[in-house]
Formats: C-alpha cells, sequence, structure tokens
C-alpha cells in the first residue's frame, strides 16, 4: 500500500490554463456539486434573493459551458444540484437546458442526489408523487442518475461501464441521507462489472474524515473515514461533493476530488472560491486536476468582542455600542460582498438590550449583498457576576421583567394596548411566581 501523500491544488487556477492532452488514453471529466439552486437562506428583499436564484444558475452555467468549449467526456454533478427536493420549475427548466446542451454535444453526464435534494427515505425516493428532482432527467435520457443505495448490507453498487475513445471507464455513486450513521464505505459492495474498467470511478456525497464541514448542512451522522478510503482496493478515483471547500487527496493509492460549492452558502470558508474542477483521468494515475474559480461574491467575516463595545473612558460613553459596530463596518460594505458579524464574549442582559441589532441589519441590507449577524458566541453574564457590571443591585428575571413591561406600558399612546400590556404583564408574573413555588 502507497504512504499517504496529501496534494493541495491552487483553488484560484486561471480558466484559460488548460493542460495538453496526451493521446486518446485520456478522459477528461468536469466535476461539479454542491451547486444549491434555489438556495435563499439569507434574509434578503426580494429583488436580491433574484438576483440571488440567478447568480447559483449562472455559476452552473459556467461549468456547463466551459465542459462544452473543452469537449470533455464526461460531466459529473457529485450531489445537491438544488436545495431542495421540490426545485421550483425556473431551476428545473434552466438545469433540463443545460443538460440537452451537454447531451447535444456528445457529453455523457452523471448526477448523484444530495443531502439536501434526495428525500430522506426510499419510500418517498421511489414514489411516483414525490421523486428526487433528478429523476425526471434520467427518465429523458439526459443523465445517469445514481439512486441513494438501500441501507441494507446485501445491497451492491451497480457499476456504469462506458467506452470513451477504446477505454472502459466503470462508474458508481454512492450518497447518504439526512440522519443516516455509520461510515458508508465500511461495508462497501460492487457488482464484478466495474473489473473490466481500465478507469474505477466512485462519485461520492458524504461527509469525509479531515474536511471541514458547511454549517449549512443538514443533519448526517455518517462519514467516510480515511481508514476506510485506504482499504477499499476497487476504486482509483473518489471524486466527492458533500464539503463546500475544494480539496485533493491522494490517500492510499486513490485520488479523492472534492468539488467544492459553486457559490457560498454560509459564512463556513470565506478564503475558498468557489468552482467547479476540470481533471484528467488515465488508467496509469491522474493527469490533471484544475480548479476553475466561477463569478461569486465575496465574504467578509467582521469579528466583534464585547470589550471593545464598552471600553473604559469617558470619550467611549459618548458612542453607542451600535454606533462602533455600524463604525467599523462601513468601510466592509460593498453591493459585491456578504458580511457576517460575528459578535463574540460575555454582556449582561441591560447591554444586550443596548444593541440595536435591527438597525445594523438595516444598514447592511442597503450597503451590502447580504448581512449576516452571528450571535452564537455570546453569552449572558451569571445574575450574581452581572451586580458589578451594572449598577451593583441584584436584579432579578422578575424585577427586569417589571422594568421592561412598564417601559412599554408607558411608551404605548393607545389604552386599549396599555390595557392589554398590563393584563400580559400580570399573567406572566404569576406565572413566574407559581414556577418559583413548585421549585
Amino acid at each position: 500500500m502507497m504512504a499517504e501523500n496529501t496534494v493541495e491544488n491552487d483553488a484560484r487556477q486561471n480558466a484559460g490554463s488548460v493542460p495538453e492532452r496526451s493521446g486518446n488514453n485520456v478522459v477528461t471529466v468536469v466535476l461539479t456539486a454542491d451547486n444549491h439552486l434555489g438556495h435563499t437562506a439569507f434574509r434578503q428583499h426580494p429583488h436580491k434573493r433574484e438576483e440571488r436564484e440567478q447568480r447559483l444558475r449562472h455559476a452552473f452555467q459556467q461549468a456547463t459551458d466551459f465542459a462544452i468549449g473543452q469537449g470533455v467526456d464526461l460531466f459529473i454533478q457529485a450531489g445537491d444540484l438544488f436545495d431542495t427536493v421540490t426545485p421550483d420549475e425556473r431551476d428545473r427548466s434552466f438545469v433540463a437546458a443545460r443538460l440537452a446542451q451537454l447531451k447535444q454535444a456528445g457529453i455523457r453526464a452523471f448526477a448523484l442526489g444530495g443531502v439536501h435534494d434526495t428525500p430522506a427515505d426510499m419510500q418517498s425516493l421511489l414514489h411516483e408523487s414525490s421523486p428526487a428532482p433528478q429523476i425526471s432527467y434520467a427518465r429523458l435520457g439526459a443523465l445517469h442518475y445514481f439512486s441513494p443505495v438501500r441501507r441494507d448490507e446485501r445491497q451492491k453498487l451497480e457499476p456504469v461501464i462506458v467506452d470513451i475513445h477504446g477505454v472502459l471507464v466503470g462508474i458508481c455513486g454512492l450518497g447518504v441521507l439526512a440522519g443516516q450513521q455509520g461510515d458508508p464505505l465500511e461495508k462497501l459492495r460492487v457488482e464484478s462489472d466495474i473489473e473490466r474498467a481500465a478507469i474505477p470511478i466512485l462519485v461520492l456525497h458524504a461527509p469525509i474524515e479531515g474536511l471541514s464541514v458547511s454549517s449549512s448542512l443538514l443533519d448526517v451522522r455518517a462519514r467516510v473515514s480515511r481508514e476506510s478510503i485506504k482499504k477499499q482496493e476497487i476504486f482509483r478515483y473518489i471524486l466527492a461533493g458533500y464539503h463546500h471547500s475544494f480539496s485533493h487527496m491522494r490517500i492510499g493509492r486513490t485520488e479523492v476530488i472534492v468539488a467544492g460549492a459553486t457559490q457560498h452558502t454560509d459564512f463556513s470558508a470565506p478564503d475558498h472560491a468557489p468552482g467547479f474542477v476540470f481533471i484528467g483521468l488515465a488508467a496509469d494515475g491522474l493527469r490533471w486536476c484544475n480548479h476553475i474559480a466561477v463569478d461569486a461574491l465575496s465574504l467578509q467575516r467582521l469579528t466583534v468582542h464585547t470589550r471593545d463595545l464598552w471600553p473604559d473612558g469617558a470619550t467611549a460613553a459618548q458612542r453607542s455600542p451600535t454606533e462602533i459596530i455600524l463604525e467599523r463596518l462601513r468601510p466592509l460594505c460593498n453591493t459585491e460582498r456578504m458580511i457576517q458579524i460575528r459578535l463574540e464574549g460575555e454582556l449582561t442582559r441591560g447591554q444586550y438590550h443596548q444593541l440595536d441589532l435591527n438597525q445594523i441589519r438595516r444598514y447592511g441590507e442597503e450597503h451590502c449583498f447580504a448581512l449576516a449577524i452571528d450571535d452564537s458566541a455570546l453569552s449572558l453574564l451569571p445574575e450574581q457576576e452581572a451586580l458589578s457590571a451594572e449598577t451593583g443591585e441584584r436584579f432579578s428575571p422578575r424585577e427586569e421583567l417589571m422594568t421592561l413591561a412598564d417601559e412599554w406600558i408607558a411608551a404605548a399612546v393607545d389604552e386599549r394596548e396599555q390595557k392589554a400590556l398590563r393584563l400580559t404583564k400580570e399573567e406572566l408574573l404569576l406565572a413566574m411566581d407559581d414556577i418559583k413555588g413548585k421549585k
């Protein structure tokens, strides 16, 4: 067994740098994955959501246009083409048109279900009323779709054998479903027909040990271990999706190539360029593996610690914590950038209420493409620690509720609204007293 050797390729390689083909024994491939067509996780104005969806489609089209322009042999989509099992008609029609172009150019297309665009159970997958969206393309002959493998140890992967200018290529597909557990490669079984192939390929959509996981991915407890990749003796090449950053590594005798996403869907990999991969495969080894960047919005993360929002000194007291954040945010904003503000540190409840996060969101929505606020690293000081941080007096949750409710009642201009607030206040106080009495 060969020693493990990890190879990192330049994630921003120029798309115009095309390798020379060395004879007819090289099989050329465009690999793409995690296109997430229809993704709308960011809270945005409708016209920005529409632009976002157009950008997602354009990125996928860059991959298909490149494949046609280079006259590649195979176009492989390794999962999560769509962000949902029920994509809208615009995305369905768009993909149909791109696949038709590939077919007309004589390029064989293969696709694998992902975690997002595959029904979570086999019955839904096979049911006529709710099949995986790619199945309709497969029925029309636009691509070969690898359905998820049943969770049955006796189930074998069935390879597709294709002859590409005299070279037999065997392709299998293996994906995981949301909630699935275990190592899908551990008990891998493949039909013996794969042995005829000079170039055996596994198209994979699953987490791989050692690679970062996007925060937007659904719950998947399955994971492919590096050891199981080493032990498998069938596939010389694993072409994978699921992870949103491009990577290329050699594990044992296997070349593992992860396509990465074609657009950012969260802030988990701000330094990685979205794109697809142009690959040259041969029976005796990999000829090239070039990551081709696509047009994409840039990401920027702004980390703000609570100690910077409430510093000591009279000058600092003249500025609100909200204004401090806006001052740091303004230089970063432009319409081609998505920004995440990450708030970190400890603060009191009173300090938290001083933050006008809605004002910050509105500013971001007006001055950049998208803005997200991550407050998962914030923690409220325990009540006893908050004493010296604020007034030095004990401030119970009951007293805090009374103070806040009184402020709302005083601010209400309508008598009926004031009456409703008073009744709500009394009901909440009674409920709190009841809970306290039961402890």
